[in-house]
């Protein structure tokens, strides 16, 4: 209770701040919705809050629903850059805190199932909702189909490299100045096909898709990881997490980037997240395997 009435008080002691800024502080965890760079600046630093490539023991939970206000007006510089980094990476790492909870189920009757081959219907279905969100499928019944499902899920059901989510949303948004970012919080450019939904691009009138609007940047990162863990085309992605997992180490996202040659019409795509996350030294991001609250 002190520490949540330390980090409100904290927050009223930032000047200027505008009215729409605050828009609720609990368990240790700030959600801004609405700020200007200066201000979620001075709210970093009033976190302590400033180099994201430091490993501790406390890392903050700040989170931003929508990239700065001003954004846009701000001149473009390394500094902006690791503005841009510091937004989107405790959202990541709360992504990946969600993932991690469900893959710890799915770990938990992994050794249940091994041990009794006697699973609930509870735990049968949770393991075939599991299953059709992530987007695996078996013909198979019985225990054979839990046997399948329970090891494909355990390729799918896993924790995205920072490093390879920051890196590529800074490429499809140009750093946060493209007009999805803006009006769509939209950091990864996805389509929706045959709807009048969505933003309409601007460059074919005739187009037959539209580009998915998101509520916040949150939904946004949680939809795209979901895409990295299930969709068929990024088998190859997960293949090589799941030999990292079993080697007991984090799947760096350096070591994943020459894989995402197909992932955008981006010419060197690879080569663009290489020098993004080399550059700005995001693979140190990748050392940090759950979110941690501030001091």
């Amino acid at each position: 209770m002190k520490k949540l009435v330390a980090v409100f008080l904290l927050m009223l002691s930032i000047k200027p701040v505008s009215a729409e800024m605050l828009k609720s502080v609990a368990d240790g965890a700030i959600t801004v919705e609405k700020a200007t760079t200066a201000e979620i600046e001075e709210l970093f630093r009033q976190n302590k809050y400033d180099d994201y490539t430091v490993s501790r023991g406390k890392f903050p939970r700040i989170y931003m629903q929508s990239l700065p206000t001003d954004w846009n007006e701000v001149a473009e510089n390394a500094a902006k850059h690791r503005t841009f980094i510091r937004i989107l990476l405790p959202l990541v790492l709360r992504i990946n805190e969600e993932i991690l909870k469900e893959r710890a189920e799915i770990e938990r009757l992994v050794i249940k199932f091994v041990k009794t081959k006697n699973l609930t219907a509870d735990e049968i279905k949770y393991i075939e909702d599991m299953a059709q969100k992530y987007d695996a499928f078996t013909r198979a019944e019985g225990d054979a189909k839990t046997e399948i499902l329970l090891r494909e899920l355990l390729r799918r059901v896993d924790s995205v490299p920072p490093s390879i989510m920051i890196s590529t949303a800074a490429i499809y948004t140009d750093w946060g100045k493209s007009r999805l970012a803006r009006e769509a919080h939209s950091l990864y450019q996805e389509e929706v096909w045959y709807t009048d939904e969505g933003l309409k691009p601007l460059d074919d009138e005739n187009a037959q898709y539209r580009y998915k609007i998101y509520h916040d940047l949150s939904e946004c990162i949680r939809a795209r990881a979901l895409k990295l863990n299930s969709h068929v085309n990024y088998d190859y992605f997960r293949a090589s997490r799941y030999i990292a997992h079993n080697m007991d180490r984090p799947p760096y996202g350096e070591q994943l980037a020459a894989k995402m040659m197909n992932d955008s019409n981006f010419q060197n795509i690879s080569g663009l997240i290489d020098y993004t996350f080399t550059f700005y030294k995001l693979n140190r991001t990748d050392y940090f395997p759950e979110l941690r609250d501030v001091e």
